[in-house]
């Protein structure tokens, strides 16, 4: 548990995850930085399982079973883990846009405006499935 908490806690800081734009319950967008938005602000009004559903683990995007259930568990701990003001941050969060021409892009933390630490640190990246673009969290 401790591992995949160092895991997690590497990939939300350094490939750091989640969005949702105020808008709960929508999926993954057809532009990278509006996923990644849904999946911040999922992630900011604790909506783990909304925010999990914008994820991709192991070339697949987590739907259902227990990756979703990992996914949601573990983000329920990192998120309790950060101070209250850096989650609640990320209902504000916008991600600008992003030009995306292959199959995955990153999008720096740094370059999101108002994202806090250590969501500011690291790099998000995302891949396109589908048409679709989900963020990529790392496996245990």
């Amino acid at each position: 548990m401790v591992a995949k908490l160092v895991t997690w806690s590497v990939t939300l800081a350094a490939v750091a995850a989640l969005s949702l734009v105020g808008r709960s319950g929508q999926g993954p967008a057809a532009e990278p930085g509006e996923s990644l938005e849904r999946m911040l602000v999922a992630m900011g009004n604790r909506e783990y399982e909304d925010a999990c559903r914008l994820t991709a683990q192991d070339g697949a995007p987590v739907e259902d079973g227990a990756a979703l259930t990992d996914c949601v568990a573990t983000m329920r701990v990192y998120a309790e883990g950060l101070r209250p003001e850096s989650v609640q941050g990320l209902r504000q969060v916008s991600v600008p846009d992003v030009a995306a021409t292959g199959s995955e892009v990153e999008i720096p933390g740094g370059r999101i405006p108002g994202v806090s630490q250590p969501f500011a640190d690291g790099s998000f990246v995302l891949v396109r499935i589908d048409d679709r673009w989900y963020v990529v969290v790392a496996t245990s």
